[in-house]
């Protein structure tokens, strides 16, 4: 007998079938692997033993995850097993409506012959347009399960950014819309999962969007997808993604743990690892509330509690956004030019300029000047790295050895400096290996997987007292390789020194 999971699976796939690779991408649908729709059904149905329960799919597709959770409620045994079961569908595409109406006969058919009675609404309607969503009043009892579009949106301009502009902050996201939208109908009792990108873990854009989560959800288990192509593999989604599962916000108790997975994809779920973290390890404190998904064994961050800030230094990002500065950058030296350095003259640990290959030089005028930084030491950063590279930070001490007295730096590098003062050149080489090293690497994909580290994260990140930092660049090489730079770090973070008061410069 075919199951509910694979007559879902099945019109899911017929319908993306008929769409085209940039038809499916401008929509944000991709339809959840029947592997893991059971995998999230099951662990969200743990525990769950009510007579009536109410199930949401607020972006269904297909309804794979629906059918999944039906199907999960009725393995239960008798005296767990739901004696009601009210099912709420939300698709917006009208081609999707006729078969999910099949698929809610088939699951009402199934119900029956167990004697649980199942209920459905099948909207034609866009989740976030919907009164549901608009009221915001929880309901008890339910379970959301979901798999949303993941695409941007204009939040001047799209009516679902201005209706929930309490989860909006700079660009938002549609499938972290739905994520908050659902956590304010969750009640303690309800539970909550979603199978979504891993960005909205860390970073400003989805900080609204995560208080708001934390508001009115405690999130319990995490399982993360460490493979970029192995969870949609079938729709060759190229995303590090996550499963997250909450309950209805209650009080959290002292010592409670997060459940936290890992597995490349669908195929070794059977055999991921699993980690009980303590709450405050993975989920910050402070007003940015970042999730992290440390690996096993101590945190050497663990007791730093300084930051850039602490030392005297600032992070910026480059002044020079070549369109803007199109009548200032030249592509030779000419009187009253400074070096620009761009996002290819920066490679790990070095600085390579010229390369010949831009327009390398900026005019220095009085109209200029406010795009200009001090030729100085300092440490910079590529904003965008590719995520192939070895390192999430990519990043060089600069220590002025270019000519001129000013330099430009272009929109894409971020520096690290000390307005009102100078970085010493000890300074700038230790922190540049100090981010380029494998534990600062660690700390960050376990922060965002394999998403770019921007100004904030550096502004956050914790760091060991300045005279390890200063350790650490008084010792490495002028073009250290990465072995080096891990073997420095980790003997200077060994030493004595790295338990020295905090000190700011």
């Amino acid at each position: 007998m075919t199951s509910l999971v694979d007559i879902a699976n099945a019109a899911g796939r017929r319908f993306t079938a008929t769409l085209s690779r940039e038809e499916q991408r401008a929509m944000g649908q991709f339809m959840t692997p029947p592997p893991i729709a059971r995998f999230m059904a099951q662990r969200l149905v743990a525990g769950i033993n009510e007579h009536h329960v109410r199930v949401l799919e607020p972006a269904a597709g297909g309804g794979i995850l629906a059918a999944a959770t039906v199907e999960a409620l009725l393995a239960k045994p008798v005296d767990e097993r739901p004696g009601v079961i009210e099912l709420l569908l939300y698709e917006l595409d009208a081609r999707l409506i006729p078969a999910l109406l099949l698929l809610c006969e088939a699951m009402s058919d199934a119900c029956e012959a167990v004697g649980v009675t199942l209920d459905f609404i099948v909207a034609n309607e866009d989740f976030l347009l919907s009164d549901l969503s608009m009221r915001a009043e929880p309901l008890p009892g339910l379970l959301t399960i979901s798999n949303p579009p993941f695409l941007k949106l204009n939040k001047t301009t799209d009516p679902r950014a201005a209706l929930h502009a309490y989860a909006v902050y700079g660009q938002p996201n549609i499938y972290a819309l739905f994520m908050a939208a659902t956590a304010r109908l969750t009640t303690p009792g309800g539970r909550w999962c979603f199978i979504t990108p891993r960005s909205w873990m860390a970073g400003e854009y989805f900080k609204a969007a995560r208080r708001t989560m934390l508001l009115h959800l405690n999130i319990d288990s995490l399982h993360a997808f460490e493979s970029r192509t192995e969870g949609f593999e079938e729709d060759a989604v190229l995303q590090e993604t996550v499963i997250a599962w909450a309950s209805g916000r209650a009080a959290i108790e002292h010592g409670a743990n997060i459940m936290v997975t890992r597995s490349q994809g669908a195929s070794d779920l059977a055999t991921a690892g699993v980690q009980a973290l303590p709450v405050e390890r993975v989920v910050g404190a402070d007003e940015h509330a970042m999730f992290s998904l440390p690996r096993d064994g101590a945190d050497p961050f663990e007791g730093w509690t300084a930051t850039l800030k602490t030392y005297g230094f600032e992070v910026s990002t480059g002044r020079v956004v070549a369109f803007r500065a199109a009548e200032f950058v030249r592509e030779f030296a000419e009187p009253g030019t400074v070096p620009l350095l761009w996002l290819q003259h920066v490679r790990q640990q070095q600085i390579n300029w010229p390369v010949q290959k831009k327009r390398e030089h900026l005019r220095a005028t009085a109209e200029s000047a406010w795009m200009l930084v001090p030729n100085a030491p300092m440490v910079i950063t590529r904003r965008f790295s590719p995520k192939e590279d070895e390192r999430r930070v990519t990043c060089a001490a600069y220590q002025g050895q270019l000519p001129g007295e000013a330099i430009g730096l272009e929109n894409h590098l971020n520096y690290i400096y000390r307005p009102g003062g100078v970085m010493i050149p000890a300074e700038a080489r230790g922190l540049a290996a100090f981010l380029a090293s494998s534990i600062v690497d660690a700390h960050f994909r376990a922060l965002a997987g394999s998403t770019q580290v921007n100004a904030t994260e550096l502004r956050k990140l914790p760091l060991p007292p300045l005279a390890v930092l200063v350790n650490i660049g008084e010792t490495v090489d002028d073009n250290p390789s990465l072995a080096h730079i891990d073997e420095i770090v980790t003997a200077a973070l060994n030493t004595p020194a790295a338990a020295l008061p905090l000190c700011a410069a």
